[in-house]
């Protein structure tokens, strides 16, 4: 059965929405995360947003990103502890809870978007100044370490580690640790992009703190939802012609919603299935290309072995 056929096949067999008895939920737009006391466990659903919406549902889409995170996860364990304590289903992944720190943590090697936006204002991105003239998607000497804050509304800003430890959001030891942490994260997914011809361009990652301090990496790590990557063989031919870089993420999706004059206001055009393919081919290649191994997708209803690792999962933990 060829990919296309396999598609169809799952194109009614989808996570839209999980209810379970086991902890309290809270829904993201695309995770459904449950309150386990001393753990969480966080479901990725196949709903997918953009401009802050849920529009579809994409087969395989929760379970390819789960997957991805958990290859990244295993890859820099070394590095840094992180939130995992086990997958109990490709969907599903029981985690530490831990307390999540107020600022999201953006490490980039490269010049780009909300970066170069910035840069093109002030001469700085979060509160770092830069050599002038620089040029768009030019690369940097070395990665740098851009924070943003973490709105409750409206979208995050860029804030400088000096305005963190003056506000005392984060002190200045832990704040040191992050970034230490971080620049060695990036240069770890940085080396493994490079073996399969990819840049992992920035990135965002979580930062949380256990009972007894400890500092873990949680959330998601070098996704393709999380990161921007660029194929490496084009890069010096497009930046030195001025044109725009060869790209691995999720921006086929809003460009379609833009070319339907859709930007999150009003009501959203109803998804085709050529488009809801288009977005699971990607998001299929980006796991392909970013780990260097195939993705075995398999028919199936995704919910009924859910409801039994959900189940299995209860008994465990003796939850009533």
């Amino acid at each position: 059965m060829n990919i296309n056929e396999i598609i169809k096949k799952q194109i009614n067999h989808t996570i839209k929405e999980t209810d379970y008895d086991i902890g309290s939920k809270y829904k993201g737009k695309v995770r459904d995360v449950y309150d386990l006391d001393d753990h969480l466990l966080i479901i990725a659903t196949d709903r997918i947003s953009a401009f802050d919406r849920v529009l579809s549902a994409i087969p395989f889409k929760g379970e390819i990103l789960t997957n991805l995170s958990m290859f990244w996860f295993e890859n820099t364990k070394d590095i840094l502890e992180n939130h995992v304590v086990k997958q109990i289903h490709p969907n599903a992944v029981l985690v530490k809870k831990c307390k999540i720190l107020p600022v999201e943590i953006i490490i980039r090697g490269y010049l780009t978007g909300g970066g170069w936006r910035e840069y093109s204002k002030t001469g700085m991105i979060s509160g770092v100044k830069l050599p002038v003239n620089l040029k768009k998607d030019s690369k940097f000497e070395k990665p740098i370490f851009t924070p943003t804050t973490k709105a409750q509304e409206g979208h995050d800003e860029s804030i400088s580690r000096e305005e963190i430890i003056k506000r005392n959001i984060v002190s200045k030891d832990l704040l040191d640790k992050i970034e230490s942490n971080a620049l060695k994260l990036f240069e770890r997914g940085s080396l493994i992009a490079k073996k399969n011809n990819l840049i992992l361009v920035d990135t965002k990652y979580e930062f949380g703190l256990l009972n007894d301090g400890s500092l873990i990496v949680a959330d998601e790590i070098h996704t393709s939802d999380s990161s921007r990557y660029w194929y490496l063989d084009s890069y010096d031919e497009l930046y030195n012609t001025g044109n725009e870089q060869r790209m691995l993420d999720k921006e086929y999706f809003r460009q379609w919603l833009i070319s339907k004059n859709y930007q999150g206001e009003g009501t959203p055009p109803e998804i085709p299935y050529e488009v809801i393919e288009g977005i699971l081919k990607r998001y299929l290649g980006a796991y392909e290309i970013i780990t260097g191994t195939r993705y075995n997708l398999v028919n199936k209803d995704p919910l009924t072995d859910l409801n039994k690792a959900v189940k299995n999962l209860k008994e465990e933990l003796k939850i009533k």
